[in-house]
């Protein structure tokens, strides 16, 4: 986690500063640079997922979406 931070921090992504509480802890702050590539990622998702399940059927993207639903509730 700390080598992520890292990497968006010299991107400009996020701001790190030391909790005000914890020492020990860090605050991190997304900045206005890191608010527009993330919006930017989101609007690239929904063309990421048809171009990665192309192949499959209407039903089985259905199919799917559900038994990974149940996975995720499983643990959740």
């Amino acid at each position: 986690m700390v080598g992520i931070c890292d990497s968006l921090e010299r991107s400009g992504h996020v701001r790190r500063e030391r909790a005000p509480g914890d020492r020990r802890a860090y605050a991190v702050t997304i900045t206005d640079s890191g608010h527009r590539e993330l919006a930017r990622a989101e609007a690239a998702v929904p063309a990421f997922l048809d171009d990665t399940f192309e192949s499959l059927t209407p039903a089985e993207r259905e199919q799917l979406s559900d038994l990974f639903g149940k996975l995720l509730g499983a643990h959740g």
